[in-house]
Order: C-alpha cells, then sequence, then structure tokens
C-alpha cells in the first residue's frame, strides 16, 4: 500500500486531479518504495537527511495576516490536503502543510532502505541501536519539529562519539591514527553535513548564446562535468579515465570557441577544472602538463588564483617549455608568495630554489636558499637539487661546492638526516663522477659521522677493505645504482682494495637481469676480463714454480674468474640463444682449468637442442660423464628426453606403427634409460619428479614399445617411488600427449574415456566402488595395474616373455628385477 504524502495546497474548496494521474502518481509512489537502493545511492540517502531537514527549517508559512493589518486586510485560510488510492482528504487546521512542515513517512522509508542493505544481522542490530539512542521510537517522529530534535540528538551523539574517539587518540601514535583516518576516508562525513546547505549541482557553462554547432561541445564538456562532480560526491577521488575524458571535452571547446569567450566560462567551473587536473600524479601521470595548460587559458581569461594555484602553475609551466614565461611569472610574485609574512613563503623560494638549479644559474639558487635557512622552521633537504646541481657540472669547483653544501645540509639536519638522505647524496656524486665524495659519504653514513676522511692522512683499516667494499656494493646494487657499484669497483681498484670474485659475480648477475643491452655487454666484458685474468694465473702457474706465480700475476689485475661466473654466463648464453659464445665459453672452461659440473653441462646441452644439435648433445654427454667421470643431476636426464627424434613434434601422434628403419629409436630411448638406472643415486631422496616419468612413458607409448613401456612404469613405481596420476592414465589411455576440452567433442570424448576407465578400474577393487575414491592409494594401485594390463596383455605368451626379457636387459634392470623375484 502506498503511503500517504501531502501532494496539494489549495486556495479554494476543490482542486481537480483526473483519475488517469491519481493512478499514474500511485503507481510510481509504489515503485520508488518497493525499490531498494543499490551502494551507489547509499551515500545519496545521508545527504537527503540534510535536505529534509533544510526543507522544514527554510520553508515557513504564516497562517493569517499580521495584527497591524486586521483592520485592512481580510484574512484568508490555507487548506491543505494530501492524497492516496484511497481518494484525497483535507489535512487538520493545526497539521503542517508541505511549505511549513513535514511528516516522517519518507524519513522513515530511508532509515529503513537503509537498515535492510546492511549486510549481517550484527550490523543491522548495531545500526536499530544508533535509531534509537539518536530517535528514539522512529515512529513517533512524523513532523519537521520531530525531524529538527532528530537531527540535534544526531549531533549531539556524534559529538560525544568524537570526544571518546579523542579521548583514545592521546594513547595511540600519531602513524596509528594516520593510517587508520586513511583506511575509513570514505565513510567519513563533511564536517557541515548538519548545518550546510543541500548540495549543488554541478558547475556548468551556459549553453545559451552559442550557436547550434558549439552548443554541442559546451554540452560535451558540461556532461564531462557532471560526471566527475557524480564521481568526486561518491568516491571522493577520480578515475585517470574521468580526469581524461574531462581534458579532452575541454580542449575540445576550448580550442573552437571557448578562447574567444573566456567571460562565458563562470568562476565556479575554472575551480572545478583545476580540482580535476591537479589530481595525484598516481592518478593521472599527464597532470603538470594539463594543469599548465589550463593556468595560461586562466590567465588569458584574466582569472583570479589561489597562491597555492599559482606556484603549482608556475611549477608546470616551466617544466613544459615555457621556462622564460614561468621564470618571468615567479619574480613578479615575489613580493605577494614570498613575502616574509606570507603562508607561501616556503614553497614559493623552494620553488625558486628548483627553478634556479634547473636553469644553473647557482647565484640565485643560493640566494633563494639563503632566504628559506634564515627561518626558525626551515627545511635543510631543499640544499638537496643544489647539490645535485653542483655535482653534475663535473669540475673541480663544482665537486668542492656539491662537498661542502652536502656538509652544511648534514650538519643542519644533525640526527635527522636519515639514511635516504645519504643515498640520495651518494648518487649525485656517483652521477657527477665524483666517486671519492661519494665514498667519504658512505663512511659518514656507517660511522654515523665518527670517520672524517678529509682529515684521515691514510685511509684507515676499517675502510681499505674488502667487507667494508662488499657493504656497498650490496646496498648500491640493491638500489639499482649498477654504473655506479662499477665505478665503485674501479675507484677502489686504484686505490688498491680489489673486489672479491662473488662480489664481481653479484655485479654480473645483477646486469643480466636488468636485460638492457647496455648492461648486457657490460656483464660480458666484466666477466670474461676475470675468465682471461684466470687462464693468465693458470698459464703463469703451470710455467713457473710456486710463488713465482703467484709474483708473475698483477695486483692490479681482475679477480679471476670463478665457477660461478661461468655458470652466470653459460645461463645467459642459453636464454639468449647464442650458441657460438656457448662454446666460447666451453673451451675457456678448459682453459681456466675448471672443472666442469651438471650445471655447466645441462646449459651446454640445452643450447646444443636449440640449434638442434641432438647428436653432438648426446656425444658431449658421454665425453663429460661416461668418459669423464662427471655426476649428472636430474635435470640432465630431463634434457636428454628431447634427443629422441620421437619427442621433436616430428613423428605423428596418431601413428600407431614405427616403420622398421626406426626401430633404432626403440634402442636408443632404452638406452637413455639404462643411463639413468645407472645414476639412480642422483634422484634420491625425493625419486623422479612427475614431468620426466610423464616424459619417458609418452617416450615408449609413442614407439609402440609395449615391453619397454611395461618395464619403464613397472621400474619407476618399485625404485623412483612414482605412480600415474589420473589425468596422466587418461591420456596414455586416450593416446594423445595432452588432455583437450576446448571443443564440445573433446569434452564429450573425455567423458567417455573417463566413464569407461573408472568401469575398468572396478575389476582391481572386487567391484567395491567406495574404494576408487579420488585420490585414494586403492585407485592409483589400480591405474598403475590397469596401465600394465593394457600395455602387455601377454601375460603367458611365452615368446613375449622372452621380448619382456630382452627389454629388462636392455633398460639395465634386468638383475634388479631377479633379485627382487629370488626375494
Amino acid at each position: 500500500m502506498a503511503t500517504a504524502q501531502p501532494r496539494i495546497a489549495a486556495y479554494s474548496s476543490q482542486a481537480a486531479v483526473s483519475p488517469r494521474a491519481r493512478r499514474k502518481r500511485t503507481q510510481n509512489d509504489s515503485m520508488s518504495i518497493a525499490r531498494r537502493p543499490s551502494k551507489s545511492e547509499m551515500d545519496d540517502y545521508l545527504q537527503g537527511l540534510k535536505d529534509l531537514q533544510q526543507q522544514s527549517v527554510t520553508a515557513t508559512i504564516e497562517k493569517g495576516p499580521k495584527e497591524d493589518d486586521k483592520e485592512d486586510t481580510k484574512p484568508y485560510a490555507v487548506r491543505y490536503f494530501e492524497e492516496d488510492e484511497h481518494g484525497r482528504r483535507e489535512l487538520p487546521p493545526d497539521g503542517d502543510g508541505p511549505g511549513g512542515g513535514l511528516d516522517g513517512s519518507r524519513l522513515k522509508d530511508i532509515l529503513s532502505d537503509l537498515q535492510s542493505n546492511l549486510g549481517s544481522e550484527e550490523e543491522k542490530s548495531a545500526f536499530q541501536s544508533v535509531l534509537r539512542e539518536v530517535a528514539g521510537d522512529i515512529s513517533d517522529v512524523k513532523s519537521s519539529t520531530d525531524v529538527e530534535v532528530m537531527m540535534e540528538r544526531l549531533a549531539s551523539y556524534t559529538k560525544s562519539i568524537d570526544d571518546q574517539i579523542a579521548s583514545v587518540n592521546t594513547l595511540v601514535p600519531r602513524e596509528l591514527i594516520d593510517k587508520m583516518n586513511k583506511s575509513l576516508e570514505d565513510l567519513s562525513l563533511p564536517d557541515d553535513f548538519l548545518n550546510s546547505k543541500p548540495r549543488q549541482g554541478a558547475p556548468q557553462i551556459p549553453e545559451k548564446g552559442w550557436t547550434s554547432n558549439h552548443r554541442k561541445k559546451i554540452n560535451m564538456l558540461n556532461h564531462a562535468l557532471r560526471r566527475a562532480d557524480a564521481e568526486l560526491k561518491r568516491k571522493r577521488v577520480l578515475t585517470h579515465k574521468t580526469v581524461a575524458a574531462v581534458y579532452k571535452a575541454y580542449c575540445h571547446a576550448a580550442h573552437n570557441m571557448l578562447s574567444n569567450s573566456w567571460s562565458s566560462v563562470p568562476s565556479d567551473v575554472w575551480d572545478f577544472l583545476w580540482s580535476v587536473f591537479s589530481a595525484s600524479e598516481s592518478i593521472d601521470v599527464h597532470r603538470l602538463g594539463r594543469i599548465a595548460r589550463l593556468a595560461r587559458d586562466m590567465d588569458a581569461a584574466k582569472v583570479a588564483m589561489s597562491p597555492s594555484q599559482q606556484l603549482l602553475s608556475i611549477e608546470a609551466m616551466f617544466l613544459h617549455e615555457m621556462e622564460t614565461k614561468a621564470m618571468a611569472i615567479w619574480k613578479r610574485c615575489v613580493h605577494t608568495l614570498g613575502d616574509e609574512d606570507a603562508d607561501s613563503f616556503r614553497r614559493y623560494w623552494e620553488l625558486g630554489v628548483r627553478i634556479f638549479c634547473r636553469l644553473g644559474d647557482m647565484r640565485q639558487a643560493e640566494k633563494a636558499t639563503r632566504r628559506l635557512l634564515g627561518r626558525n622552521n626551515a627545511h635543510p633537504r631543499i640544499l638537496m637539487p643544489v647539490i645535485c646541481t653542483y655535482a653534475e657540472q663535473g669540475t673541480p669547483e663544482g665537486q668542492k661546492q656539491a662537498w661542502d653544501t652536502y656538509r652544511k645540509m648534514r650538519d643542519l639536519l644533525g640526527k635527522d638526516m636519515k639514511l635516504a638522505d645519504y643515498d640520495q647524496v651518494i648518487s649525485f656524486f656517483l652521477v657527477g663522477n665524483h666517486t671519492e665524495s661519494a665514498l667519504f659519504a658512505f663512511v659518514d653514513m656507517m660511522s654515523n659521522g665518527a670517520i672524517d676522511m678529509e682529515k684521515q692522512k691514510r685511509w684507515p683499516s676499517a675502510v681499505a677493505n674488502k667487507f667494508f667494499l662488499g657493504k656497498w656494493l650490496k646496498r648500491l646494487i640493491g638500489a639499482g645504482e649498477l654504473d655506479g657499484a662499477f665505478q665503485v669497483v674501479q675507484f677502489m681498484k686504484q686505490k688498491g682494495v680489489n673486489a672479491s670474485p662473488i662480489q664481481l659475480n653479484g655485479l654480473i648477475g645483477a646486469w643480466q637481469r636488468s636485460g638492457g643491452v647496455g648492461d648486457l655487454e657490460c656483464a660480458d666484458k666484466l666477466a670474461w676480463d676475470m675468465i682471461e685474468s684466470r687462464i693468465r694465473f693458470v698459464k703463469a702457474r703451470e710455467s713457473s714454480e710456486g710463488d713465482a706465480a703467484t709474483a708473475s700475476w698483477a695486483p692490479s689485475a681482475w679477480p679471476p674468474a670463478t665457477r660461478e661466473t661461468f655458470c652466470l654466463l653459460a645461463d645467459n648464453y642459453r636464454q639468449r640463444n647464442s650458441h657460438a659464445n656457448m662454446e666460447n665459453l666451453w673451451e675457456a672452461l678448459r682453459d681456466a682449468r675448471v672443472s666442469p659440473d651438471a650445471f655447466m653441462m645441462n646449459q651446454l646441452l640445452e643450447s646444443h637442442f636449440q640449434v638442434g644439435q641432438y647428436e653432438d648433445a648426446l656425444r658431449l654427454y658421454h665425453a663429460l660423464v661416461t668418459d669423464g667421470g662427471m655426476v649428472p643431476d636430474p635435470y640432465t636426464f630431463s634434457a636428454l628426453w628431447k634427443t629422441p627424434a620421437i619427442n621433436r613434434g616430428s613423428f605423428p601422434e596418431s601413428s600407431k606403427s614405427l616403420p622398421d628403419h626406426d626401430s633404432d629409436q626403440v634402442t636408443n630411448a632404452r638406452s637413455l634409460f639404462r643411463e639413468i638406472m645407472q645414476h639412480m643415486a642422483v634422484f634420491e631422496p625425493e625419486g623422479m619428479n612427475g614431468q620426466l616419468s610423464r616424459k619417458i612413458l609418452h617416450t615408449f607409448r609413442r614407439l609402440n614399445d609395449n615391453a619397454g613401456f611395461l618395464v619403464a612404469i613397472t621400474t619407476l613405481k618399485q625404485y623412483f617411488r612414482f605412480t600415474p596420476t589420473e589425468p596422466l592414465a587418461l591420456e596414455l589411455v586416450m593416446g594423445v600427449g595432452k588432455l583437450m576440452w576446448d571443443t564440445r567433442e573433446q569434452r564429450a570424448e573425455l567423458l567417455k574415456a573417463k566413464t569407461k576407465l573408472d568401469n575398468q578400474l572396478l575389476a582391481y577393487v572386487d567391484g567395491d566402488e567406495k574404494k576408487l575414491q579420488e585420490g585414494g592409494q586403492a585407485r592409483q594401485d589400480a591405474l598403475y595395474r590397469h596401465l600394465q594390463k593394457m600395455f602387455w596383455p601377454w601375460e603367458h605368451d611365452e615368446e613375449k616373455r622372452r621380448e619382456l626379457e630382452e627389454a629388462t636387459k636392455q633398460m639395465g634392470v634386468y638383475e634388479l628385477f631377479a633379485r627382487r623375484a629370488g626375494k
């Protein structure tokens, strides 16, 4: 049933309302009451409370003439009516009309909707408790006076909550309070929620007075402004998409027509555009460019800007190729924004320091810093751009000025000097190629100023050692200062402090991870310099005796390469498919007398595979492992199982038989399995991983080598702790290398195979379906036995038995099976 609403105030005894209008109105009322609000409308309900209060306070009707007018004026009465589906009826004379008050029906509907949209019963109960605290029994809220009383109680209630929070905040750290406020900012209400006027619509440019074509563009801009305004009120922040849409509409309109009539743009539109375009750079990376454009237009329109707007516009113009104009505006504002008593004093002069440093006018930059540092609340970090500019000059005078300015900033900051400040200064010195100054600053940081390197005649032992160098390199590499780290290595090398090979390997790896062309070249050069150093040392050792070999190795040379150096290059060359470099590295490995390990061998094997040299890869393996005695690792065999031609994608998956000459592939596959059996120990204690086991079983399946398949699956289970999974079993049963279910036909075929497999497995558990639970041991054993029987159904065939025995001998498991059977 629709709630009765006050609709009509008539100065006559009758006011005609058509039945059609009455029905339409009643239907709309019912729909508006029945529909639940969306989440985007929840905030609007709170604003609706404020609007309702404003209506009840501002709209009053006097119910009769003043006393001094009674003799001259004939009094009249105002009659109010309300209407619902039952008809229209007159309100009592002392009732509140729509101008003088408001019944509580709409308010109760809003509060009811708010409560119903809460998630849990606990939230609804809490909401009801707040209502009782604020309004008592909500059913008693009927008139405008009741609404006013409720709003006053709401203000008192929220104030009491704020007082409690304030008292607790005194016991909580400031950082925690700031974090909490930030997390709850979307829930906060404006400070003037109870007292402010109803919110206004979005700022708009009047569309009158324009041509039809111009009006379309103005309308487009107004529409973008309305959307941005709605988003701000709903989310309190703008998205990049919204900012870009407003800027596009603004530029399209401004360039075509607004530039000829800036006076038609209201001031509130300028302010709103500024608030949109000045969104943080995390939202809009083009922030300063758009502000520069807007500031130029506002200047042309003679629009007055606030101090903060002026400063931001100067910075934006300066950074977007309007340096002369920005500098002129900055100087013009020196007596206003830069006045000692102005709130913008510090920001104005800090901007001046950055501008003058950018222009290279260090005299004016120093003058601006003196103005800033002469105040009690000065921020010494404003000297950072001064240090940077002096360091970039690359002259002895610039280096001295940069160092003196750094020391001045450090003295001013005192204990407030942070590690990040030192890192920034050190970076400035390294970029300016002042490595010694960077070292001295790093010593300041590490010793907290206790060691003054300028006053030292010789470097103290705490500095002149590779451990101190290692700490510095670790910090620089971690910060991404790779070129600076190499500068430090070279500088310390000149001072007689050589980095260790481990430290240089860390730098090589960091260059390789960065992936840039220049970085890879630097990594290769340093690594090969270290390799050459090792080769020279080895040759000197072989041609000399004892100490003579050591003496022939110059201390100024790079530290000799280690196995890790070769491994870093090998892995990188494999990733870059650089087989020629890999072969050169392999030759250098032998010249450097570094014993290759499994990792190096694996990288070279993969390099051979990348260029299709499968036979060369097998020869390399046998030379190193079979003849050289190297111990492979599990990855070695994962690589070797790429060598069978059947695994190179050249053999059709659907083939059921092999030509006679391809029987060599069967022999090769069995030989590879024999290699695995000869190195079983490398798979302990975890056993063989699923990928390699899967590759082995699919290889024998594709080769139609049923005997080899049976030997392989039995050996994998008994000696390598591997049992086929259900997906692998389905692949083997269906004869595919990968299960596919992209199309309806593929899904139907897969479902059919799965159903058939489930039915077949029942034979191995005596028809007990409970034993075939997914993932259970009984199901895994049933899958294993089913695959054995499927690929070897000839259990009592003597000829097949001899064939199976031959396979066990070729695959290196005959003696293992014989001993197991003997037990």
